[in-house]
């Protein structure tokens, strides 16, 4: 457990109560000092070309798979979700994802040509070139441990950047794993470092003057508190924050395939994920049985220690997350909303776990409708038609992801512009966090930035254009200021403003007396191309 102002983090398993570890909350003055060596660390590394970047990357990625046992037992017990899970979404994307970046990563970050299109630049050569910002501050969540900084932490390195990773005070072990596997795949000391502790540190942290951008992971008060932190130093700022996300049933879904998905969606991690389906908007012609399938799905579902087998869910991690949960099931059931599946704690179990729960038609403008829950809870909306069914789904704050059930893709591929969220899946829901290629950030109090894929791995680098020329002709546009060129300009204007053939004729007849200049002082010749550009 943690509270504000400790030096010493117990960490207590939220299955059974039982001592996991403990770790030391970080001074100002070690803080400051990590992120010293990473700064030192990465000015170094930086200059490391793409191809051993990749090579490092496969060392990593022979010790993810390494400790995947040690990685996922740990997380099982700190915090709390079942070993299988711990393996799928949090080992198996590391791994994924690492092998992207070994195998693409070298390709998005090579230098990229750039054309010109100015015409009296034509003769020069220019390129983009992506470098790295240098120390990164990682403050990354409980409910995905590892996974979360992990794969941001291997996306900021191959980028080139250091790190500086701040794990949650309620699951700072997992997150000290981050620094153990990059060590152990012999990237440079110091290159990721770990500090422990609460907003306090996390704050510190971002204000430290070797920190040059931040990736936060949260909710969107400490997103903000993140935003104001870095806005002393300007630094940049990449926020993958909450989500209050739906799942639009048409009515010619296969509904029993949509109960089943969306039952894992929402109750994946014991619902504690941003992108957790929260809200269900069905159809009124297929409502009535997929809130009976809903309901069976939800109802099958066993709950216990994530270290038994055979259990789907486990606890939620902490004591104020399980309150969050009662207070909005208990406000809708108040409102007249429908318990057709779990709604209660589960005391036998332990103190920290609660029944995986349907509520059908809660009431308008209830907190669980509108604000985020991070629980194992899904809400059942009726919709009188689409158009109400996207208005429902834009009408909450967040705009993360959101999924369209339907066989018929001409109706999906209507809906998808309409809908305002970072993610649109159909027929699926929550998994493309685990596709390393995905896009993967939301709209408006959802965040802004990407974490994953090209957009990711460019997101770590600042685009650096480089333009260059070795001719020995003076430019056009130099001092002196003559009447020629006033003349050369007027002429090119006329040339590019009346589309007829016959003014075009004649501002190239006017702009015949000038050709000899032009030849010495423009690369005519490579110009003409770039002038029929104006034409199109």
């Amino acid at each position: 457990m943690y509270s504000a102002g400790m030096t010493t983090i117990c960490v207590r398993s939220p299955a059974d109560g039982s001592l996991v570890g403990e770790v030391s909350t970080s001074s100002s003055e070690e803080i400051h000092a990590r992120v010293a060596r990473a700064s030192a660390a990465a000015e170094k590394w930086r200059r490391t070309p793409l191809r051993e970047r990749a090579r490092a990357m496969r060392r990593l990625r022979t010790e993810v798979l390494k400790a995947r046992s040690r990685i996922a037992e740990l997380i099982a017990r700190e915090q709390g979700k079942p070993l299988l899970e711990a393996y799928l979404a949090e080992v198996f994307p590391c791994i994924d994802h690492l092998t992207f970046l070994i195998l693409d990563g070298p390709r998005i970050l090579a230098p990229r040509r750039a054309r010109h299109a100015q015409p009296f630049l034509a003769a020069r050569k220019a390129h983009y070139v992506f470098q790295p910002y240098g120390v990164w501050a990682l403050i990354s969540p409980w409910n995905y441990p590892f996974v979360i900084p992990f794969l941001q932490a291997a996306t900021l390195v191959f980028a080139g950047n250091g790190v500086v990773v701040k794990p949650s005070p309620f699951t700072p072990l997992s997150g000290a794993l981050v620094k153990d596997l990059f060590q152990a795949a012999g990237f440079p000391e110091g290159l990721v470092e770990v500090v422990h502790g609460g907003a306090v540190e996390g704050e510190a942290l971002v204000r430290s003057n070797g920190i040059r951008a931040v990736l936060f992971t949260g909710g969107p008060e400490g997103g903000r508190k993140v935003l104001a932190a870095a806005a002393d130093g300007l630094k940049k700022v990449v926020l993958e924050l909450g989500g209050k996300d739906a799942a639009l049933v048409l009515d010619d879904a296969p509904l029993e395939r949509a109960a089943k998905g969306i039952a894992w969606a929402a109750m994946f991690n014991a619902g504690q994920t941003c992108a957790s389906v929260e809200r269900v908007l069905v159809e009124k012609p297929a409502s009535a049985r997929f809130k009976e399938l809903l309901a069976a799905e939800v109802s099958a579902l066993r709950v216990g220690h994530p270290l038994q087998a055979g259990v789907d869910i486990g606890p939620l991690t902490a004591a104020f997350q399980l309150e969050r949960v009662k207070a909005q099931v208990d406000a809708a059931r108040k409102g007249g909303a429908r318990i057709s599946a779990g709604g209660e704690t589960r005391h036998d179990l332990g103190p920290l776990y609660y029944a995986p729960t349907v509520v059908e038609e809660p009431p308008g403008g209830s907190t669980l409708l509108r604000e985020e829950t991070f629980g194992p809870v899904v809400a059942v909306q009726t919709v009188d038609s689409l158009d109400s069914a996207v208005r429902a789904a834009n009408d909450a704050e967040y705009g993360l992801t959101t999924s369209i059930w339907t066989r018929d893709k001409r109706r999906a591929r209507a809906l998808i512009p309409e809908i305002q969220c970072g993610v649109v899946t159909v027929n699926s829901h929550l998994a493309s966090y685990g596709e390393p290629r995905s896009a993967w950030g939301g709209f408006g109090p959802s965040g802004f930035g990407r974490t994953h894929g090209e957009f990711g791995l460019l997101e770590a680098a600042q685009v650096q254009y480089v333009d260059e020329g070795y001719s020995e002709k003076h430019d056009l546009w130099w001092y002196p200021a003559t009447e020629r060129v006033r003349d050369i300009v007027e002429r090119t204007f006329e040339l590019i403003a009346d589309p007829s053939a016959v003014s075009r004729a004649r501002a190239l007849l006017k702009l015949l007396p000038h050709s000899a200049y032009l030849a010495r002082r423009a690369p005519t010749v490579r110009m003409l191309p770039a002038f029929l550009r104006y034409f199109r």
